[in-house]
Order: C-alpha cells, then structure tokens, then sequence
C-alpha cells in the first residue's frame, strides 16, 4: 500500500472546515472494512486512506500544526502501512459495559495473537505489534499485519471463501468477509504488487 505523504495532508483548518463530510464518507467508506468477530471484537482492515483520516482526526484532536511535530505524526500511522503484500488491520475488543472491562480485558490477554484471516481453508495469522498484552490483561485496540506474500493474493483473487477467525482459548468466533470486503482488500494488495 501507498504511505501517505506530506503533501496530502490538510492543515487544521481546512480539515476541520470539510470534517462533517469527511467523517460521513469515511464512515460509509469503513463499513466493507469492519469485521465484526462475536460480540467483542471487531477488526477494521486499514489502507492509505483509513490511515490518512486518522491522521487528520489525530492532528485536529492534538492541535498539533509545526510541521515537524505532523511529520513525527505522519511517521506513526505511515508504519502502519505493510510494503510487502500484506494487509494492515485494527483489532477493537469493544466492552459495552464498561464495569466489565477489566475482566474481560484480564481474559483477553493475548487475543491479538491468535486472529487469522482464511482463505479457502488456508490460515493466513496475523502478526500483531509486540507490547500490546501483558499476562493480566490487554489493551483494548491492536495494530495487526496479515503477510500474504504472492501465494495469498492469488488464492484471495480465486477464493471461493474468506473468513476472519479469532482462536482464543477465552474467545473464539468466525466470520465469512462480504464479497465487497474481499474486493476493498484485493484493491489494497494490488495497489502494492
């Protein structure tokens, strides 16, 4: 996938100024892309321009405008858009009440670990960013990495089936990707092949 350059950013103002329609288009735009796994989890498959909103959104929030202090903050979501053929995703374990979040969170731990996205029956697992779990609990969102190498797109361009599965011992759930998932996600890995 493509980094975001610096050139595409917006200054603050100008963001804020299109923000209502630019949340309203990214929102519509994240619904092929968010799985949901059972009740807790979800995974949202990130790409340039997921990435490049929640930059924006990031830099509106801080108020961070010195072009050196957007760089660094660029540099962060850039790293997380795979060069090879892999794909990037979020993992949200989401807690509805909240005065349950620090058992589930405790039971969690290490979730991130045991997500795999197969297609055709062949498990792809994705490589989550280290540091996330401790033994008594996790965080709440995960940065993932889903390598494919060129084996995995072709087998995704023909798939009869793909699914994204979470193989927990504490929590386990599948769901088969929507045909217009499948196709945002060939979309991503074609962008870099």
């Amino acid at each position: 996938m493509r980094r975001i350059a610096y050139e595409e950013l917006l200054d603050n103002r100008e963001y804020v100024a299109g923000r209502q329609r630019i949340r309203q288009e990214m929102m519509a735009y994240k619904e092929a892309r968010r799985v949901q796994l059972g009740d807790l989890v979800s995974v949202l498959f990130e790409n340039h321009r997921t990435l490049w909103y929640q930059t924006q959104e990031m830099l509106r929030a801080e108020h961070i405008t010195a072009p050196a202090l957007r760089q660094r903050e660029l540099d962060v979501y850039n790293a997380m858009i795979p060069q090879d053929l892999a794909l990037a995703a979020t993992l949200f374990i989401e807690i509805p009440d909240s005065s349950q979040i620090p058992a589930v969170l405790a039971r969690l731990s290490g979730a991130e670990e045991h997500v795999v996205l197969v297609v055709d029956g062949e498990p792809f697992p994705a490589e989550a960013e280290p540091g996330r779990s401790q033994d008594d609990k996790t965080s709440s969102i995960h940065y993932l990495t889903i390598p494919l190498g060129p084996g995995g797109l072709r087998a995704l361009e023909t798939a009869d089936t793909v699914e994204m599965a979470i193989e927990h011992d504490h929590y386990r759930a599948r769901t088969v990707l929507r045909e217009d998932t499948v196709q945002q996600l060939l979309d991503d890995l074609r962008e870099t092949s």
